[in-house]
């Protein structure tokens, strides 16, 4: 993974954290995070992956993001309204980074056993379950294009990031790879970390 050298967060990371949470998250593009957002997504991928009401793919997203809500209402909601906005976004990611980079002063540290908070978790899960589109366990650049246009990405950047995170298809991109690069994404200062690439924009400077 690449390098974090700063507690604060640099421009470059803060670029990446501002487009997932509007490109990703504030799916109703009214400037704040809400619970709405999280029924937005839940339906999105349902209707994606031909998930009927009542199913048990279905159940299951519906729990998957009340969780998801839930903490990171306890990691980023201050003032406790009900809403995430880009500002406490910012402040909570400031948080993790600091977080991390104690952890990493531990001559016993470990990056591939370090935690993340819950709500990332179940976010990558959802993210990877949304890109594997048939649910055969593995995302493919066909997949990944068609996702990724859903959400304003050109087919052309989309393919190209594919081919740079996957390593030319050598790599992949099941979801413990697919986990990895968004971790890479959200900590990463390094321009040229292939997690930089996993929301399919190729330039964030």
């Amino acid at each position: 993974m690449g390098n974090v050298s700063n507690k604060e967060l640099s421009s470059f990371q803060k670029k990446k954290l501002l487009y997932e949470y509007h490109t990703f998250f504030d799916l109703n593009k009214d400037g704040v995070l809400e619970w709405k957002d999280f029924q937005i997504a839940r339906m999105r991928i349902c209707a994606m992956s031909g998930w009927k009401d009542g199913s048990d793919k279905a159940l299951k997203a519906q729990r998957v993001f009340a969780d998801m809500w839930r903490y990171l209402q306890d990691d980023g909601d201050v003032d406790l309204d009900g809403k995430v906005t880009e500002d406490e976004w910012m402040r909570m990611w400031e948080k993790l980074n600091t977080e991390y980079l104690t952890r990493k002063k531990d001559k016993n540290f470990e990056e591939k056993d370090d935690k993340i908070p819950d709500w990332l978790e179940r976010y990558i899960e959802y993210k990877f379950d949304l890109f594997d589109r048939t649910g055969d366990g593995v995302i493919d650049i066909d997949e990944f294009e068609y996702v990724c246009g859903d959400f304003g990405v050109s087919p052309k950047e989309a393919r190209t990031s594919f081919l740079l995170f996957s390593k030319n298809h050598e790599q992949n991109v099941d979801l413990s790879y697919f986990r990895q690069l968004c971790i890479e994404y959200c900590r990463s200062d390094d321009q040229g970390s292939l997690g930089n690439f996993i929301s399919g924009k190729l330039d964030f400077t």
